[in-house]
This record gives structure tokens, sequence and C-alpha cells, in this order.
């Protein structure tokens, strides 16, 4: 008789409520917290011009920092010396306009690719490194004498780093870099000795920038630990590192991160962790390797390589200043998929939330939570990374959906607003989509 009746209410559910047998189960708990989130950011390196000469900027800078809801700004240390080799002063227009536009109060990270050509070895901006003195010394007082110089003239023009890394990918001489061993050789200036000249340098000052390292080139090969475990923790706040190897970000499988996330994680969780750059795979995958960045990585920041760009991979594309009469919009910019793959996350969750446990019964479904300091907020991201529509249902545990919106990026839509979340409500989550689920909670 119990079978019998087990069975019968089966089938009545299954009559009445099918969605709710179907749908995958999110089990979503504000009580089990991870790290504080410190931002989500992008870099203006390079393109500082365009942006602040553009004839729409004031649309651009509505876009980037408002509506994006950027929080962290990386910019390079493009000081110099000689008068006629300046920072390039629009940078001081683009920060100005960053505050006033943005309601987040935003950081400033300050990274260095070449220091000054009275530093470098070979007389250039590419490759070499620390130029050595008369005495054969490398030159890390002067290199440290140099980061003060430059925050005295940045300061000046209205710009104030919170953070600053000495030297963007150390072991990368492709471009415009100052190269690094891990520790001192006959040939090559020690990312060690480095670090510790610019920390002295820095320490008189009244509110030193905090020092983020080693913004290594990737994750692989064990690049990241060999320069970790050689400076002194104690002189950073942060460690930081890129993407460009340690997993292949171009496929799709963005996974492939996961095993080298997890190891930095698990040894270097003592301190704030930061990916700092990276732009590699379509739109979805860079929603894919930023939901992994975060929950296994444990990562508290994110940031996007190029904010603006003249190419399709930046999250705001520029069209060629110089040639309007080529433009393919009026306005003279695109807002990529990349753009609305990367706001699902950066517009809906603040500084000072932090990640909680988050968990789904499907693989499939890629699911991140994080929760104000109030603890009246709380937004979920939702990935499904299946080429199948999927039904969700969300347990919401020791807490209570008060209100709250749904936005979705999927190949037909970019951020859209999908509708009001209702909590007795299963949701629909189309294939290869990103649904940021934003909600006022209160807790149990």
């Amino acid at each position: 008789m119990y079978r019998k009746v087990k069975i019968l209410l089966f089938f009545i559910t299954l009559l009445l409520f099918p969605d709710f047998l179907f749908a995958a189960a999110v089990t979503v708990d504000p009580k089990q917290t991870y790290q504080t989130i410190e931002g989500f950011g992008a870099s203006v390196a390079w393109y500082e011009i365009s942006l602040a000469a553009h004839p729409n900027r004031e649309d651009l800078y509505h876009y980037a920092f408002r509506n994006l809801g950027l929080s962290i700004l990386r910019i390079r240390n493009a000081y110099r010396y000689k008068k006629e080799e300046s920072f390039n002063p629009y940078i001081s227009e683009i920060v100005k306009n960053m505050y006033e536009y943005s309601d987040r109060s935003p950081k400033i990270l300050m990274s260095s690719w070449s220091p000054p050509l009275e530093l470098k070895s070979n007389n250039a901006y590419k490759g070499g490194t620390l130029k050595k003195d008369k005495n054969g010394k490398f030159m890390y007082d002067a290199f440290g004498k140099y980061w003060v110089d430059s925050l005295k003239a940045y300061k000046e023009a209205g710009i104030v780093p919170d953070y600053i890394s000495i030297q963007n990918e150390p072991t990368w001489g492709q471009w415009d870099s100052c190269l690094f061993k891990e520790t001192e050789t006959t040939d090559t200036a020690g990312y060690d000795k480095a670090l510790e000249a610019v920390y002295k340098a820095l320490k008189p000052l009244k509110s030193p920038p905090k020092i983020l390292a080693p913004e290594e080139h990737g994750i692989g090969y064990n690049a990241f630990q060999n320069f970790a475990e050689r400076f002194n923790k104690d002189l950073i706040y942060g460690y930081a590192y890129h993407l460009y190897h340690g997993g292949d970000g171009g496929s799709s499988n963005p996974d492939s991160f996961n095993r080298n996330f997890e190891r930095i994680a698990k040894n270097y969780s003592e301190k704030p962790i930061f990916q700092t750059e990276y732009d590699v795979g379509d739109w979805f995958n860079t929603a894919w390797i930023m939901h992994n960045a975060l929950v296994h990585g444990n990562v508290s920041a994110y940031l996007y390589w190029a904010l603006v760009w003249q190419g399709d991979k930046a999250l705001i594309q520029l069209e060629d200043l110089g040639r309007p009469s080529e433009w393919t919009t009026s306005e003279g910019y695109i807002l990529t998929p990349y753009y609305y793959a990367f706001r699902q996350y950066s517009k809906f969750i603040s500084p000072g939330w932090k990640r909680i446990s988050a968990e789904s019964d499907t693989e499939s479904l890629k699911i991140s939570a994080f929760i104000s300091p109030g603890k009246d907020k709380l937004t979920i991201v939702a990935l499904n990374t299946s080429d199948k529509d999927c039904k969700v249902s969300i347990d919401e545990k020791d807490f209570r959906a008060l209100n709250g919106g749904i936005f979705r990026t999927s190949e037909n839509e970019r951020g859209k607003y999908v509708g009001l979340y209702n909590e007795d409500a299963v949701l629909d989550f189309p294939s290869r989509s990103i649904t940021t689920l934003a909600l006022d909670i209160k807790l149990y």
C-alpha cells in the first residue's frame, strides 16, 4: 500500500510540477564565506589618447565606469625623467572622468612595462634588464628612487595609485619590458632585490601604495611559485599573475586552468590574489575562466586586458580616430560581447563583497555567489556551459530573497533584463548563457 501511495504522489507531482522534478538544483549558503572581493577591472595602457580624445568620450566614460561597474583601472607607469618623454597627459583626463562617472570609487593599479632608458641595460625599452653601475652592481636603489619620483609626478597630475606592480611580466621581453630573474644572476637583475629596493624607497611615504607581485606571464610550469618563493612576502599586499599559460583559454576547455588555480589558492591563501591581465578565448569562455578564477583560484580581483582598443577583443572596441569616414558605426565604438560577458560579474558584485558557497548538482551548470558586507544583497552568477537549455531551481539556504532582477548574456542577448526573480519559480537558463540574479535578501 505504501509503495502504491509513493508512486501515486510521484505522478501527481509530475503532472502538477514537472519543471521542479527535472530542474537542476542549486544550493546557496550565505553563511559559508570565502575570499573578499577587491574588484573587477581592465587596462587603458597604450590607448589612453584614443579614449580621452574620442569625440564621443562622454559615452565611453559612462559605459566604462558606470554601466560596466568597473572598480579597478590598470594603467602603466610611463613616467620618464626627460621632459620630452614624460608620461601621457591624457591619463589624467581619464582618471578624472573615472571618478566623476563611477559610483564605486574605483581604485588604480599601476604596472611598469619599462623604466626609463637611464635604468636599462640595453638602452632600449624593449627587452634588457636593469643597468649596472660603474661598480658592476645592478641599480636597484635607482630603480626604487624611480618609483618614488613616478608616484610624485603622477600625484601632481591627480593620479594616486592604490596598487602598484613593479614589473609587468618580468620574464617576457617581447615588447616594452625589463627582465628580472627570480634571484639575481650575472646577466639579469633579481626580482627579489628589486622588490626590496622599491619597498624600502616607498616606506617613508605617508600613504604608500600596496604592492602586488610578481605579475608573472602565466600560472603554468611553476612560474608563479618560482618567483613567490624567492621574494620576501612581508613586502607585498597581494599576489598577482596573468593567464597566458597554465591552461587553454582559446579552446572549449577553460577548466584546464583549474589544477593550477587550486595549487596557488591552497598554498598562497594568506594574501589576496589578483588576476591582472588576460583576454584569450571567446566571450563565453571569458566568463567561464572568470568563474574558475573566482571559485577554483579564489582570486579577489579579476582584470581583463583591454578596456578600450581597436581590436574586437576589447571590452569597448574603438574605431580608428584618424579615419572617421571608414567607421562602421555612427558612434565610433562598439560594446563587444566581451563587454557584456564581463559585465555579468562587474556590474553586480562590488568591492568588499564576499564569495559564498554555491553548489549545483549539474556539472555543466557553473555557479558562484557573492554577498554584500551588510548581508542584505546577494548576487548569483550562473553559466550554462551545455549546448542544451537548462531549468534551475534555487534552494535558498538560511536566507530569503525579498526581490531582485535577472540579467542575461547569451548568443542572442546582451546584458538583457529578463525580469523579476521569483523564489518559487523554476528558472530557464539557455544554452551557453550567463545569467546573473541580483537579489535583495534577508538572512534567517
